[in-house]
């Protein structure tokens, strides 16, 4: 029973090595993709930012 037990451990961690190892990847993927996100929103922000400063104030500036 003793061998059985430690060859169904050892299973079990196999397994959760596999699955950290793949959640590491998933995490690794989505800082890269979150990140170029992040960097568009910005630059869409400031051109958005900068077309609404280009406005003349007098003219249907409604802030």
């Amino acid at each position: 029973m003793g061998l059985a037990s430690v060859a169904a451990l050892t299973a079990v961690l196999d397994s959760w090595d596999e699955r950290l190892v793949d959640v590491r990847g998933e995490c690794h993927y989505l800082e890269g993709a979150l990140s170029k996100v992040a960097k568009e929103m910005g630059e869409t922000e400031t051109s958005v930012d900068k077309s609404f400063n280009s406005v003349d104030p007098g003219k249907g500036d409604h802030r």
